[in-house]
């Protein structure tokens, strides 16, 4: 049985937080059809150059530490690539 989407919205919700407050999750996309395969999108919060958009793909056959591990993994990959700027505290809002 697969992960119900909400279940995986909250996993990469909570792995965006140890991340710091500049991740925020818009959701999670199934794939069309009976596919296990998820896609979660992240946005960056004062994002000052392009990819401000993150898309994770994810099996929600795995195990919740499996889509946390994914999750922070690719979350810290394009944080380390990503030259934003720093943001100001209104800007968050």
């Amino acid at each position: 049985m697969h992960m119900k989407l909400s279940d995986v919205q909250r996993i990469a919700s909570e792995v965006a937080r140890e991340q710091g407050d500049r991740l925020k999750v818009e959701g999670a996309v199934p794939a069309a059809g009976e596919s296990a395969y998820t896609e979660v999108l992240l946005t960056v919060r004062g994002c000052q150059e392009e990819p401000c958009l993150v898309v994770i793909g994810v099996s929600r056959d795995a195990s919740e530490s499996s889509i946390r591990a994914a999750v922070a993994a690719r979350l810290r990959e394009h944080l380390l690539s990503h030259s934003a700027k720093p943001v100001s505290t209104h800007e968050l809002r």
